[in-house]
């Protein structure tokens, strides 16, 4: 390899020079992107960028309320419904589409005290229409509650505990409007959403921008804002953490690696890997015909992958598992799934070496 010494013989030659070296950099980068492009062997550097259609520019401010603190009464709710405006998208020349919101602080059924540590269960539903009126043929199902991060406990410990993530429902790319304005909503079906000790709350940013385009709806009953007068409550200077997501073709993998279960006594304790570009989470799930397969753990957003489950939290019957996970662009990938013997056979096998005495 050839190598290269630069001397700058005057500091008013440095800026200068810099830049002439960043203009060939750039010129120099650019050329491989073209030639790799033109091989096939790569995707341009813009073709695997997933698009984000947000109400603030800068998706790393969705801070706020979220992820613990004073929380404004930002709930998602049965009534509470929270819609932003969106611009146009010309949404054609990509591959997948998918609306989402950065969700947190879910609550146990005795909260604030911890002798009940069920989860508050809920479904929360998204919409996306043309007009800021939403019909179950344009609403989504985006979570339950079960699957998000729990609210804290002032005197306690939870197992769940996690900052706001962000969470997403795919939708058709012909349901974004490339014309007229796209209408987002997020609410709750669960009746007991109806106040911010209760409910999960969506984190905000903070913003500069005049243009009334969030509001929020507190008269609907668990149905989408439907009508004339959902556009009650314009709010000004927040934002909701509530974007499109709009994914390029790509040829982007997740891999699975290292997955294995250890069985003890009393546990089995499940460990993987996961490699790919930008692992969005992962999950465990159980097939007893490797046709129908089933998740049966929580999204688990960061390494290590590791899980346990108690005697009896699973089937006593043979079963299958595997391990999966999803990237930032929407590309799933699955381990080899492993064979969990029934407790019966198990059973009988432990009585079949039993040694006499």
């Amino acid at each position: 390899m050839t190598e290269y010494t630069i001397y700058f013989r005057n500091s008013g030659l440095i800026k200068t020079n810099m830049l002439k070296i960043f203009i060939c950099l750039l010129v120099f980068l650019g050329g491989v992107s073209r030639a790799e492009e033109n091989s096939g062997a790569f995707p341009s550097p813009t073709s695997f960028i997933p698009e984000y259609i947000s109400p603030v520019r800068d998706m790393s401010k969705f801070y706020l309320y979220a992820n613990g603190g004073f929380h404004a009464d930002w709930y998602v709710g049965f009534n509470n419904a929270w819609i932003i405006k969106l611009p146009p998208v010309n949404a054609q020349e990509y591959d997948k589409a998918f609306i989402g919101a950065k969700i947190g602080r879910a609550k146990i059924r005795s909260y604030p005290k911890s002798y009940d540590k069920r989860i508050i269960p809920g479904k929360i539903y998204m919409g996306i229409s043309k007009s800021p009126s939403f019909t179950t043929e344009n609403m989504y199902f985006l979570i339950d509650s079960s699957d998000l991060p729990l609210e804290p406990l002032p005197g306690d410990y939870l197992d769940g505990i996690n900052s706001a993530q962000w969470f997403w429902a795919e939708i058709p790319l012909s349901a974004i409007s490339s014309e007229e304005a796209n209408y987002l909503a997020i609410w709750s079906s669960s009746r007991y959403f109806l106040k911010s000790s209760s409910s999960p709350i969506i984190a905000a940013a903070l913003s500069d921008d005049k243009t009334e385009n969030v509001w929020l709806n507190r008269s609907i009953k668990g149905n989408p804002p439907f009508g004339k007068n959902t556009l009650e409550m314009p709010i000004n200077g927040v934002k909701p953490a509530m974007t499109i997501k709009l994914i390029p073709k790509n040829s982007y993998r997740v891999i699975i690696k290292g997955f294995r279960a250890e069985i003890g006594g009393e546990e089995m304790i499940v460990s993987f890997t996961a490699i790919g570009e930008d692992i969005h989470n992962t999950w465990l799930e159980l097939s007893y015909d490797k046709f129908d397969w089933q998740r049966v753990t929580k999204f688990m957003f960061n390494p290590p992958y590791y899980h346990t489950f108690k005697n009896g939290e699973l089937s006593e019957d043979m079963f299958y598992l595997r391990a999966a996970g999803v990237d930032a662009l929407g590309n799933v990938g699955y381990s080899s799934e492993i064979i969990i013997p029934s407790s019966v056979e198990e059973a009988q096998e432990e009585e079949e070496f039993e040694p006499e005495n």
